[in-house]
């Protein structure tokens, strides 16, 4: 069946009154849930108008490549942190994923500033281990910045006679934290970021309920990809795969070839049916358990937030960031497992340690696997090759036309 017309939900008016967000999220994934168990029961899913075919070009030309590192990793927002990957005074987070070396830093009022992570005085990597400071120390010189930027110290100042110190500070780049997101533009001194413009106000309230401002990390890693960032991006937005690719793994906890979809404009939100859906499918919604899956929610053009449950009722976030490397087939991603904010009472750390571990190795022994091999056959595929995406791919379909706008956008 093609994909409904998302119905907007409404955004809380203002009040002095704090937004319910575990009612929200509660209503928000049973609304979800009712939906997927709909499909389930009619053996359909959400689908686009038609398959849409897509020029090989787009994972292996360099010069598209390029345009693509400009336009959506270093003139748009790109999540760079949660709010509790830097959550005292002091504490500093280092993102170099998009090119230019970012300096993310909490200072002592609590508000958080970012700067190109090099020395003002010959460029020098300013920051280079992730530690709570009062201040920041080049390793060249010496010369120090306090958390606002502002050069405090240099030895031998008498040598810069003539030169204006005030114009020394450290250079910022934009920077907002919005609901525990810390989004950041690789455009120095760049004009401010307006979140809700870009995530839509309904996008914006669904993210808004999960409360990512308690998240707190569990387990970071990294993933290495030989293919193109699309390609390794593609893994996340469908489940057509499920059956075929992970039979023991993912196969075994989800349904393969269901999804319900939500478009929000360039992001989306997903829902892929989780087997024990299937012990109560048949029944009246009265007698549903409480589940914690609230779906995978997609912020454009690299973020995936998989917001699930492990046994027991526990729940956990985990955020996965897809980066392009300077050469079109290269790509490295960032998986960071979170504990919500209402799972911070059970002070076990092995379940969610254990579900990071599990995901690291689906994605990077699994579904990397095909994206690398992929990426080669592309390689040598005859010129006039493309790659199809069925109808049933609808999250994927529009992830390229979106870029695929902006680029051209770009070019008038």
């Amino acid at each position: 069946m093609n994909a409904p017309e998302t119905t907007i939900p409404a955004v809380p008016e203002q009040s002095d009154a704090a937004p319910d967000w575990a009612e929200m999220r509660r209503e928000s994934r049973n609304k979800l849930r009712r939906r997927t168990i709909e499909h389930i029961r009619n053996k359909t899913t959400d689908l686009a108008e038609a398959a849409l075919l897509l020029d090989k070009s787009v994972y292996t030309d360099p010069a598209r490549h390029a345009d693509e590192r400009r336009v959506l990793f270093q003139e748009r927002p790109i999540l760079a942190a949660l709010s509790g990957d830097l959550p005292q005074p002091g504490d500093t987070f280092l993102f170099d994923e998009v090119g230019p070396p970012i300096l993310v830093v909490r200072n002592k009022q609590g508000k958080v500033n970012a700067f190109l992570n090099m020395c003002t005085h010959r460029a020098a990597k300013l920051v280079t281990e992730c530690t709570r400071k009062n201040r920041m120390s080049c390793k060249f010189h010496g010369w120090t910045f306090d958390l606002d930027g502002k050069l405090v110290g240099m030895p031998g100042k008498s040598g810069f006679a003539g030169i204006q110190l005030a114009e020394r500070n450290l250079i910022p780049v934009p920077v907002v934290e919005w609901h525990g997101l810390i989004f950041v533009r690789a455009v120095p001194n760049g004009a401010p970021i307006d979140v809700e413009a870009h995530l839509g106000k309904a996008f914006a309230n669904e993210l808004a309920h999960l409360e990512l401002e308690k998240a707190v990390p569990m387990k970071t890693t990294r993933i290495d990809v030989n293919s193109n960032w699309k390609y390794a991006m593609d893994t996340y937005g469908e489940g057509y795969h499920f059956a075929t690719l992970h039979p023991s793994t993912i196969g075994a906890l989800a349904l393969s070839n269901i999804m319900s979809y939500d478009n929000y404009g360039p992001h989306h939100r997903l829902a892929m049916p989780r087997a024990e859906f299937l012990e109560y499918c048949d029944k009246p919604e009265s007698e549903w358990p409480e589940t914690g899956y609230n779906g995978l929610y997609y912020i454009f053009p690299n973020v995936v937030i998989n917001a699930n449950s492990i046994a027991g009722g526990r729940q956990f976030y985990g955020v996965s960031r897809v980066f392009p490397c300077e050469r079109v087939d290269q790509a490295t991603t960032l998986i960071t497992t979170y504990k919500p904010g209402q799972m911070l009472h059970d002070t076990e750390v092995e379940p969610w340690t254990q579900m990071h571990d599990f995901i690291h190795k689906v994605v990077s022994t699994e579904d990397y696997s095909v994206s690398e091999e992929g990426q080669h056959n592309l390689n040598y595929a005859p010129d006039d090759f493309k790659p199809v995406l069925g109808a049933n791919e609808i999250a994927l379909q529009n992830i390229h036309k979106h870029i695929a706008t902006l680029l051209a956008a770009e070019k008038k």
